[in-house]
């Protein structure tokens, strides 16, 4: 059994995530209704990820440094605030469309240290012993309510517009701060007694580079999933205008479409569950990057509604092995006075690539066609992973692990007697 604690954050986890999937499909439905431009719906999605791959490299260490609950409390507090700006203007009738692009960056700056928060906090009040679990759980609930979410934000969209859609986000974060706060307290990570000074708050964010340099394996890993996330995000930043004027269907299609990505996810992950424990982890991970992409690729040589449901769904059924055994591996191998950190470089790596794709991403719809941006771009995974799989550090990643972790966990012990 887990703590109640970890409960909490699951409920808090869950909420956000299936408020975003309202507020994303709204504000994206926005945009498009005002412009009707991809490079609007492009410039959209720069909005929300240059906000957050900067705060994830500034705002590192606050993850080690604050009351955890309470950070991810104000947060929840700010991104409300940014959804409550259009929301409110849009009833007013005065919404336009640097409202929309204000809003995204707020809740882009929120949302890059949100879930590194989060995930830094999984390892405290889970258990060293039941981290897969715990993650894959965690995991399997974002999906669950990305599930059940898109279809029905679509249908909302359609029925009422948008701007209803984006209220059902506003809610969800409303219940979610009135979650974290009524939390046990958590224990704050300790602290340096130098730690307000600039100086070591500089030496914390390299602490959270230091990971990837000891173990260059995971790095390598950081490196395939930046390149994955910049042709995911560029192929959904252009999914509403493939449904509106590829495939020619409504925001029910829309939210369908996702649902189906959803369903995939959730599917994998019940997979990942059953199968327990893997250890020929390099294999599986490769596969499901080259899998995933070779189905998004698909969609702009086939781009017909019924297939779009199905290649998606397949899609997302691929991610998991890959985003549930790289998070494993991050709770193992990262000390816990490191979490916090290590999860916002993470991220960082991750999505340090996602503005390129979401302009790129507009430019090649823009010029060549939306068949041509799902092709290309689809291709690009499946090559990095071929390419990956020559590396020889990804062998580390296989087996028993205890070892490295024991060593990686010494060495953080060792340097806390030094400070």
């Amino acid at each position: 059994m887990f703590k109640r604690s970890y409960y909490g954050l699951l409920a808090t986890v869950s909420l956000s995530s299936f408020g975003d999937v309202f507020g994303l499909l709204a504000m994206e439905w926005l945009v498009y209704e005002i412009t009707a431009s991809k490079l609007a719906m492009g410039a959209m999605a720069l909005c929300y990820t240059i906000p957050e791959v900067t705060l994830r490299l500034l705002g590192s260490p606050l993850s080690d440094r604050l009351h955890r609950g309470r950070f991810m409390a104000i947060l929840a507090s700010v991104r409300l605030l940014a959804l409550l700006l259009p929301l409110s203007l849009g009833f007013a009738g005065q919404l336009q469309l640097w409202h929309l692009y204000m809003a995204a960056v707020l809740s882009g700056a929120c949302s890059a240290l949100f879930l590194p928060t989060a995930m830094a906090v999984v390892p405290e009040v889970a258990g060293e012993h039941k981290l897969m679990r715990a993650f894959s759980v965690i995991d399997g609930c974002r999906n669950a309510a990305a599930l059940l979410g898109p279809a029905l934000a679509g249908a909302l969209t359609a029925l009422t517009g948008a701007l209803p859609t984006l209220g059902i986000n506003a809610v969800c974060y409303t219940a979610a701060i009135m979650t974290l706060l009524s939390l046990p307290a958590m224990e704050k990570p300790a602290a340096p007694e130098t730690s307000m000074s600039l100086q070591a708050y500089i030496s914390d964010i390299r602490e959270g580079f230091s990971f990837y340099r000891k173990f260059p394996a995971m790095l390598s890993i950081m490196g395939m999933v930046s390149i994955s996330n910049m042709s995911s995000v560029a192929i959904w930043t252009m999914m509403v205008p493939f449904v509106r004027e590829v495939l020619h269907r409504d925001a029910a299609a829309m939210g369908t479409l996702t649902t189906a990505s959803s369903f995939g996810t959730l599917a994998g992950l019940a997979v990942i569950s059953w199968v327990g424990e893997i250890k020929r982890r390099r294999t599986v991970m490769l596969c499901s990057l080259a899998a995933t992409g070779l189905f998004n690729a698909l969609l702009g040589l086939f781009p017909s509604y019924p297939f779009a449901i199905i290649a998606l769904c397949a899609a997302g059924a691929a991610g998991p092995f890959f985003g549930s055994l790289s998070s494993s591996l991050h709770g193992t191998l990262v000390p816990s006075s490191l979490q916090g950190r290590v999860n916002s470089i993470r991220f960082l790596i991750g999505g340090g690539l996602q503005p390129v794709g979401a302009f790129a991403g507009a430019a090649i719809a823009e010029t060549y066609g939306l068949s041509f941006l799902f092709l290309s771009l689809g291709l690009l995974p499946i090559l990095c992973s071929v390419a990956a799989s020559f590396l020889p550090n990804l062998k580390n990643l296989d087996g028993n692990l205890s070892e490295l972790h024991n060593k990686l966990h010494e060495d953080a012990y060792n340097k806390e007697l030094t400070i």
